[in-house]
């Protein structure tokens, strides 16, 4: 190979790490923002032990535009904490615990800076060039519906929250039209916290 060849080579590899690791960063960027995020508190106080039955917390309005939204979620909720083993009943009297969630969206405004590496300007002729990287900035603006549940564990004697889990999500087209799905997406990635410990 000649010399001149190994130098253009050297010249495109120059500009093409910077570019490359800018674009890994740009996708890994991307596939974070699809995840579930996922978290939990709890009063260390509390005896979870103690929990066998549980109820809902009366709520005359969620505040949300989709009733189904409601309804699956409820559902979700009631199907994973019978699964773990605890049993609904409809007298809040008789609940060890008591159950409350929120659910809903809003919009987000996302900015983010990250360098542009630009390799020129690079000048020359033959065997002989010379020229300088330059570190420039972007910014990437991004606009998106995150989609929200928190759902609130309450001691039914004392009245006390005991737990709270959440969830938030950028939401796609496929789970505004596969609401139910994500809903229990969420709701068990939730509950998979509860209880503590």
């Amino acid at each position: 190979m000649s010399q001149e060849f190994e130098m253009t080579r050297a010249r495109v590899t120059r500009w093409r790490r910077p570019a490359l690791f800018a674009l890994l960063l740009f996708v890994l960027t991307l596939g974070g923002c699809e995840s579930l995020r996922v978290g939990s508190d709890y009063d260390r106080a509390a005896s979870f032990a103690n929990y066998h039955s549980f109820s809902w917390l009366p709520r005359e309005s969620y505040g949300v535009a989709n009733p189904l939204a409601i309804e699956r979620a409820q559902t979700a909720i009631l199907e994973a904490l019978e699964h773990k083993g605890y049993r609904y009943v409809s007298n809040r009297d008789e609940a060890d615990f008591v159950v409350d969630f929120t659910i809903g969206s809003h919009e987000r405004v996302d900015v983010r800076t990250y360098p542009a590496p630009y390799a020129w300007p690079w000048y020359g002729y033959g065997r002989y060039w010379w020229g300088y990287p330059y570190w420039g900035s972007e910014i990437s603006v991004s606009r998106y519906r995150e989609g929200t549940l928190a759902i609130d564990v309450f001691d039914a004697r004392t009245h006390r929250p005991v737990w709270h889990g959440w969830a938030e999500k950028p939401l796609s087209h496929q789970d505004i039209v596969h609401s139910a799905e994500s809903i229990r997406k969420a709701v068990d990635a939730v509950l998979a916290r509860f209880p503590p410990g």
